[in-house]
């Protein structure tokens, strides 16, 4: 696992074999039981690598999620040009991206605690932001051309703390996954100026998919990328 991760490195900066054993290790550890419950002396029991060389080579848990977070918003990019491809709708697309994430954690505990957790540390939040700031500036600047990068960074600011909203609260019979998928989508795509007839027709599209399917598919999707071609790196 994650020679998807040391790929992507390569072409920037090459890890060591300790730094690459310590972020498979962890990356497994990640996805396995979530980022809460994974500590430096589990990582150090999977990886071999001493915690004092661990925290030499990254000097917090949070720096570790980073290069998983990194390479799952990378994912969700490609995630999107896929949807794009297949549907041609850039609404639909950016719909279904935050719908099969909001599923997804909806479903999965370990999913969830990766997201949450990211969504609540400095250093993961903002690369979600800086990610999610670029690919919506992609998606909607045709649509807002008065609209400059600064304006759609402010947005984001706006946008990432209504998707924390939607990690942190918990579907019952009254507040059901549907409801709060819809009532998040709305709140998302006015912020895009996205008008009611628009937003109304895009929702009801989502929503008659299985979109729990979707998340969970594209999840184990993820995880096998991160595998990339098994016989290098290993």
């Amino acid at each position: 696992m994650i020679n998807s991760i040391v790929k992507r490195h390569d072409r920037l900066n090459p890890f060591t074999e300790a730094q690459i054993n310590v972020i498979r290790a962890a990356t497994k550890l990640f996805l396995q039981n979530g980022y809460t419950k994974t500590t430096f002396k589990m990582i150090e029991q999977d990886s071999g690598v001493k915690v004092g060389n661990i925290t030499y080579y990254f000097h917090s848990k949070e720096e570790l999620l980073k290069v998983l977070i990194e390479e799952l918003m990378d994912f969700h990019a490609t995630m999107l040009e896929d949807m794009h491809q297949t549907d041609g709708d850039n609404l639909f697309a950016y719909a279904m991206e935050i719908t099969a994430q909001i599923a997804l954690c909806e479903n999965n505990q370990s999913a969830w605690d990766l997201y949450f957790s990211a969504y609540n540390l400095p250093q993961t939040y903002e690369v979600i932001k800086a990610w999610a700031t670029e690919k919506n500036y992609t998606l909607f600047c045709d649509r807002l051309p008065d609209w400059n990068e600064h304006d759609f960074k402010n947005i984001e600011e706006v946008a990432s703390g209504i998707e924390l909203a939607a990690l942190k609260s918990v579907c019952d019979r009254n507040f059901t996954l549907d409801k709060k998928i819809s009532l998040f989508l709305d709140s998302l795509l006015m912020l895009y100026r996205v008008s009611e007839d628009e937003r109304k027709k895009v929702i009801e599209k989502v929503l008659a998919l299985d979109y729990a399917k979707t998340g969970q598919e594209l999840f184990e999707k993820f995880i096998k990328r991160l595998d990339g071609n098994k016989e290098s790196n290993e």
